[in-house]
């Protein structure tokens, strides 16, 4: 008590003012020590402990059950499965949305659909990524296929995708665009999506 820097009486049990400083252990192992008594009269424990007379070596046995390490396997799995995702993931994300319209026909007979891409970017510093599509014969980029993104910020653009008629079943086509970082030829993204031909 007198050791207690909160001032608790440490023979009414825990209470909800005790900041864990250990000084009552300290103070009470000291004191048994002079006068010849077993220490550990206050300790860090459990109550199934207690009531159950357990000493140290009995509870780091209790540790060693079977059901201890299968929780403990599995959180360690947990934690290197995550540790690998962070560590393989992109550093960036693409997904893509087909427009609501169908496929139209535009200049010289071209098939044309469009997409709303979203780009995000997770990195710190700006970063440019190039489009391209491929699954369809003929099928190439219309317009602008490369886009700059800010610093940990996310870009919503439209793309537009062109084939010549003829090339694809009438209805929709499975395609798939390659989303590439220009700065890092590694850093990939590869999405799927449709590309509707007019029947």
């Amino acid at each position: 008590m007198q050791v207690c820097p909160t001032g608790i009486d440490i023979r009414k049990g825990l209470q909800y003012e005790c900041i864990g400083c250990a000084a009552c252990i300290d103070g009470c192992n000291q004191v048994m020590e002079k006068m010849a008594y077993p220490k550990g009269l206050i300790r860090y424990s459990t109550t199934h402990a207690i009531e159950r007379g357990l000493d140290n070596a009995s509870m780091w046995r209790r540790v060693l059950r079977p059901r201890v390490l299968i929780y403990s396997a599995i959180l360690l799995a947990i934690v290197v499965a995550l540790a690998t995702s962070i560590a393989l993931g992109s550093p960036f994300k693409a997904d893509i949305i087909r427009d609501q319209i169908l496929g139209r026909i535009v200049e010289d007979g071209l098939i044309e659909n469009g997409y709303s891409l979203q780009l995000i970017n997770s990195n710190e510093v700006t970063r440019r990524f190039r489009v391209t599509v491929a699954g369809l014969p003929s099928a190439q980029m219309a317009g602008e296929a490369e886009f700059e993104v800010g610093p940990a910020a996310v870009r919503m653009v439209p793309i537009r995708v062109r084939a010549e008629p003829g090339n694809g079943q009438a209805g929709s086509n499975k395609v798939q665009f390659s989303i590439e970082a220009t700065d890092a030829p590694g850093d990939r993204v590869i999405t799927h999506s449709t590309f509707y031909v007019p029947r």
